[in-house]
This record gives structure tokens, C-alpha cells and sequence, in this order.
């Protein structure tokens, strides 16, 4: 089980923020994986809430490595509150009145190798557009729409001395039509239980990372996000934390996807 809340460029009024509970295991000799995610998303005056269930068979080989591919359905509520909207012309017939709301279904999908030392990853969360157009004009120009993004993620981890190790990390994210992103990560993990990092978003800020095992069962991370692009003038930055438990025995191996 885990918990993320993320409040994002704190300082600008209605700025993004999001909170999403995360259930997942394996069951049949850990050959299927099973999860389910709960997310809510408050994005100016638009309320989103996603539902998604995932789904993964895994195949494991003998030398502890393993491949796993996974697929998602997701249903995701999307409310706009119009009278919450400030327009800067009086009347302007583009904008609904009142509260609109959709219900939007989709799939996605990914596959993941893990070995000892490193791991990759590509996923499409949602393989099909979503129109969120609200205007009843059937003229309008604009036709906005939730597209696909494609995600590339990537890692090592390897011994630098007696329990410290060093995890680099990548991540790679594409959409059609919209600038390149990266993400580079640089963390030192110590005795297993307390992990330091730094991120760079390509552009956009330059994070830190700090996360703690307290138990073998539970752990909590924070992270800060420093803005970097001409934003940082109306923001003091993002905050995140997360909190997780695992329904594990003391005496079994913590076994991460993330951080291995």
C-alpha cells in the first residue's frame, strides 16, 4: 500500500495538486501481478479523478531476473467548474456556464525487465485519445483532447563501498506535437535503509530526494522540486511525500522496483 500527495509551484493560486492511492501484489507464485490506483487531480478549477486497474504476468528466470508485462483499464472523471472561471472578457460564449463533467474510459500498457544490477521499462498509459471538448458550439475551433504519452525509464545500481550503493536513472517522456522531457537521477543508498538523491527535469527544476526505510515494512520519502524555468519568479517550488507499507514478514527480502 502507498500514499503520494504532491503540491505543485506553491505560491500561484489554483496551482496543480494530487493525491493517489496505490494497491498492488502478486498472487500464483508471483507469476500475475494485480494493483489498483486511485488519483485525484485539482488543476485550476478542474477536478479529475482516475480509477485503474493493472494487470502484469511475470515471467522469472533462474538467476533472480525477471520480465513483466502489464496492462491497464482506467476510467477517469473529469468536472469543470465554468463559474469558478475569471475570463478576461465579460460574456464570452466560448465558456459553458455552470459545472460540466465526463466520464472517460482507456487502456494502456508497458513492459519491464529487471535484472540484479539494472532495469528498463517503456509503458503507454492511455492508448487512446479522450475527447474533453465541453463546448456545444459545433463550430468551434478548439477541440482539446487527453493524447498518449510514451515513457522509457532506466537504471543501474552498483556497489561504490561497504553498504553504500549508487543508483543513476532515467526517465524518457514523448508526446506528439509537444517539446522532448527527460528526467536524470543521481541516488546513494546506505545500509539499505536511507536514500539520497537529485534529480534534473530538462528545463524545468532540479529536485531533491530523500527517502527513509524505517522498518522493513514501512517506508516514507520526501522530495522538493526547485523551479528553474522563468516560473521560479511565481513559485516557491513543489513538495512531495509518500508514505508505504508492505504486508511483509521481518524476516523477508524488500524487494523495490524503483530503487531495487
Amino acid at each position: 500500500l502507498s500514499g503520494i500527495y504532491r503540491k505543485q509551484w506553491i505560491g500561484i493560486e489554483r496551482a496543480p495538486q494530487t493525491g493517489t492511492f496505490n494497491m498492488h501484489g502478486s498472487v500464483l507464485k508471483n507469476r500475475l501481478g494485480l494493483g489498483l490506483s486511485v488519483t485525484y487531480d485539482q488543476i485550476g478549477f478542474t477536478d479529475k479523478v482516475d480509477i485503474e486497474t493493472n494487470y502484469s504476468y511475470i515471467i522469472r528466470f533462474k538467476d533472480e531476473s525477471f520480465l513483466s508485462m502489464g496492462l491497464r483499464g482506467s476510467f477517469s472523471y473529469l468536472q469543470v467548474r465554468w463559474d469558478q472561471a475569471d475570463p478576461t472578457q465579460s460574456f464570452d460564449n466560448s465558456i459553458p456556464g455552470g459545472t460540466t463533467s465526463k466520464l472517460l474510459p482507456n487502456f494502456g500498457a508497458g513492459i519491464y525487465y529487471q535484472s540484479k544490477f539494472w532495469y528498463a521499462g517503456i509503458s503507454v498509459p492511455h492508448l487512446f485519445q479522450n475527447n474533453i471538448d465541453f463546448s456545444t458550439n459545433p463550430n468551434a475551433a478548439v477541440e482539446p483532447k487527453l493524447t498518449q504519452h510514451y515513457f522509457f525509464t532506466g537504471g543501474l545500481s552498483f556497489d561504490i563501498a561497504k553498504n553504500i550503493q549508487i543508483q543513476p536513472n532515467l526517465m524518457f517522456k514523448y508526446v506528439v506535437n509537444a517539446p522532448f522531457d527527460m528526467d536524470l537521477n543521481l541516488s546513494l543508498v546506505f545500509f539499505q535503509k536511507i536514500l539520497v538523491g537529485v534529480t534534473y527535469r530538462m528545463g524545468d527544476s532540479i529536485d531533491a530526494l530523500l527517502q527513509w526505510r524505517i522498518a522493513p515494512q514501512l517506508q516514507i520519502a520526501f522530495a522538493y522540486d526547485y523551479t528553474i524555468s522563468p516560473l521560479q519568479r511565481y513559485n516557491a517550488g513543489s513538495i512531495e511525500v509518500m508514505l508505504e507499507y508492505c504486508f511483509i514478514k521481518k524476516s523477508e527480502k524488500v524487494h523495490n522496483p524503483r530503487f531495487f
